[in-house]
C-alpha cells in the first residue's frame, strides 16, 4: 500500500472511532459466482462477498454485478477493507436464488402464448377429425379419402408456436 493510501486509511480510522461499518461506492472490476473484485480510490479489493441471505443452509440470493457497474459496499472491518459485502448493485448480470440448480425462471407471458398455441392446435385437430368422420359417414368410399382430404385442408395452416420461456438472468 502506498504512503498516501496508508495516510487516508489512518485518517479514516481516526474520523470513525469505534470501527463501525463503512459504506462506499466502488466500480466492479471482476465478478465471480459469490464474490467480486472492486476498484475504490485507485485500489483494487478482491473477495468482496455477493451473498445476501442468512447462511449457506438457508435461503440465499446472489446478485452478480456487471463488470464496470457501480456497487454500494459495506466494509464490516471498520475501514480496514478486510471484510466487505455488496449491498446494492447498479446493473445485475445474473441473480441466483437457492443455488440456481433448477434453471431459469419461467416468463409467464411466453408460457401463456405457448400453451394457448397448443390449445388452439388441439381444438383444430379435434374439429378436423370430427369433420372427417362425418365425411366418411356421408361418403360411400371405404378408403376414407374424404376424411383425409378434410383433415389435410383443416390442418394445413395450423402451427404450434413454442416460445423461449426461460429468463436466463434469474436462476433458481
Amino acid at each position: 500500500m502506498s504512503k498516501e493510501s496508508e495516510i487516508k486509511h489512518l485518517i479514516r480510522d481516526i474520523a470513525a472511532p469505534g470501527g463501525g461499518a463503512t459504506l462506499f461506492e466502488a466500480e466492479v472490476v471482476e465478478s465471480k459466482d459469490t464474490e467480486c473484485t472492486i476498484k475504490y480510490q485507485g485500489l483494487q479489493h478482491k473477495n468482496v462477498r455477493l451473498v445476501c441471505g442468512f447462511s449457506q443452509s438457508l435461503t440465499t440470493i446472489i446478485i452478480k454485478p456487471a463488470v464496470g457497474s457501480t456497487v454500494l459496499v459495506a466494509d464490516l472491518s471498520g475501514g480496514k477493507y478486510r471484510d466487505m459485502i455488496v449491498l446494492m448493485v447498479e446493473k445485475a448480470e445474473l441473480t441466483t436464488i437457492n443455488g440456481g440448480n433448477l434453471g431459469g425462471v419461467v416468463n409467464i407471458e411466453a408460457l401463456k402464448e405457448t400453451l394457448n398455441s397448443l390449445k388452439q392446435y388441439c381444438e383444430n385437430l379435434k374439429a378436423s377429425i370430427s369433420a372427417g368422420f362425418q365425411s366418411v359417414g356421408e361418403s360411400t368410399s371405404a378408403s376414407g379419402s374424404a376424411a383425409k382430404t378434410t383433415f389435410d385442408t383443416a390442418m394445413q395452416n395450423q402451427n404450434i408456436t413454442i416460445k423461449d420461456m426461460e429468463d436466463k438472468k434469474i436462476k433458481h
